[in-house]
């Protein structure tokens, strides 16, 4: 199996991603404690839920900040994910052109210009004429 080369970038786009998303399932297994811990004066989950929701005025439990979280997170590897792969295909597409442009150049029978397989438009289409 090849071996795949990851870039600096790349790899910090997942670590990244990957650090936001622990963070929101973090935060959704804290809710989920604070929510089922009875005694409301020594739970301090709540105790910081009501904290948060008072300084930021956004009526947010610690869940709903977990779910925002982890689908951010997943988001930015979603992305960085697409990006690349699409960087390696074009990558193999410009290999694959190269390589059909010197094989054109070694064999004369061959044209440059179907080795490369260059896309025409098509014709237009002749209108027919309508029946009298």
């Amino acid at each position: 199996m090849k071996k795949v080369k990851l870039s600096w970038k790349e790899l910090a786009w997942y670590i990244a991603g990957g650090m936001i998303a622990v963070f929101g399932v973090a935060l959704m297994i804290f809710g989920i404690i604070g929510h089922h811990i009875s005694n409301r004066n020594a739970n301090f989950v709540k105790n910081a839920e009501e904290a948060l929701i008072t300084k930021i005025k956004i009526p947010f439990d610690f869940r709903v900040w977990g779910i925002i979280f982890l689908a951010f997170g997943m988001l930015i590897v979603i992305l960085a994910l697409n990006y690349n792969a699409k960087k390696v295909d074009r990558d193999i597409e410009k290999q694959i052109r190269r390589q059909q442009r010197t094989n054109a150049g070694i064999n004369r029978d061959i044209e440059v210009k179907e080795a490369v397989k260059v896309i025409e438009e098509p014709a237009p289409a002749v209108e027919a004429k309508p029946a009298e």
